[in-house]
């Protein structure tokens, strides 16, 4: 089996990949600015190292490694709120990062076959009044979005696209709004309290995927060396934010049923409103072209597994 570098490997997304490929029999070095809290947040792996590509012993492992994740940053739905300040911090700092990253493959005597970045469907852009009118699915064909979405994801995957001039594959994962338990966690809470519903028209696409369908596109991209690019990490049966809030009602034993404005909305989580009510129809064409099979394509299996267990806990409780 490959040796994998995570980078990012106690984040809402590294941990489980790293337990998904530990799991499956892949030596996998787990990269993070705290080595020790990643010790406890992913156990078993053979190599815990900190992030600091200008170290000898950094470098070192990226020479053992035969693909390379990067996943660091904090993720954009962690339940608090990311005004846009906050979210082009973050992305100067993993700009910063990659550009760092890839210097470091540059001086490497042996380098990693593959380097695998995370970008955002961001990319595309959250114009305004678009989600309202474009409902051509957007694949990854697509140009960036002109505003200052489209503008911070295409600065990062210029960044991680300096690996291609060491001939390292580049694979860019477009990632949507990842669905797991903490991501659902205040929508949750607002369809039990019986205030759920969408947010302003309801009409935009909710660019939605699984976590497990995350990390198994990532695990997929690492074992097919064919896939080079972007990649858009979204389920393949889109739904607009109307029907979204009326599946999760369903699911839940609730009514969707109060139109939240979006203004409302930005109070409590900022900027990332864009995502969940100008979305666009991003549809994940590069991973089905290349045989990807979605373990949750459709959202209300989706959403009955990651919520499961709250509506046992419910059940048992009343």
């Amino acid at each position: 089996m490959p040796q994998v570098a995570v980078i990012g490997a106690t984040g809402q997304i590294g941990r489980p990949l790293c337990r998904e490929l530990l799991a499956a029999g892949y030596s996998v070095t787990v990269v993070s600015r705290d080595p020790g809290r990643a010790t406890r947040d992913v156990a078993g792996a053979p190599a815990y190292v900190a992030w600091d590509p200008a170290s000898a012993e950094f470098a070192g492992h990226l020479e053992a490694a035969d693909a390379v994740v990067y996943l660091a940053g904090a993720p954009l739905f962690d339940g608090g709120r990311r005004d846009r300040a906050d979210v082009e911090a973050l992305s100067r700092a993993r700009v910063a990062a990659l550009g760092q990253l890839t210097v470091a493959l540059g001086g490497l005597s042996r380098r990693p076959a593959t380097l695998i970045a995370a970008s955002s469907v961001g990319y595309y852009g959250y114009e305004r009044g678009a989600a309202d009118s474009a409902d051509a699915p957007v694949d990854e064909s697509c140009p960036a979005g002109t505003d200052w979405w489209g503008r911070d994801s295409e600065s990062i995957e210029r960044a991680a696209l300096g690996a291609r001039a060491h001939g390292v594959r580049t694979v860019l994962l477009r990632t949507g709004y990842v669905l797991t338990e903490r991501s659902l966690a205040a929508q949750v809470t607002q369809f039990r309290k019986h205030f759920g519903g969408w947010i302003g028209s309801g009409r935009g696409w909710t660019p939605w995927i699984h976590i497990a369908d995350e990390i198994g596109i990532i695990r997929f991209a690492i074992e097919h060396p064919s896939l080079d690019g972007p990649l858009n990490l979204t389920a393949p049966r889109p739904v607009r934010g109307r029907e979204f809030a009326a599946v999760l009602g369903r699911v839940l034993g609730r009514r969707a049923w109060l139109p939240v404005p979006s203004p409302m909305i930005r109070m409590g989580l900022g900027a990332v409103t864009d995502i969940l009510s100008r979305g666009k129809r991003v549809v994940p064409a590069g991973a089905v072209a290349a045989g990807y099979e979605f373990r949750f394509p459709d959202l209300e299996a989706a959403l009955l597994d990651l919520t499961g267990r709250d509506l046992i806990r419910e059940g048992a409780g009343s």
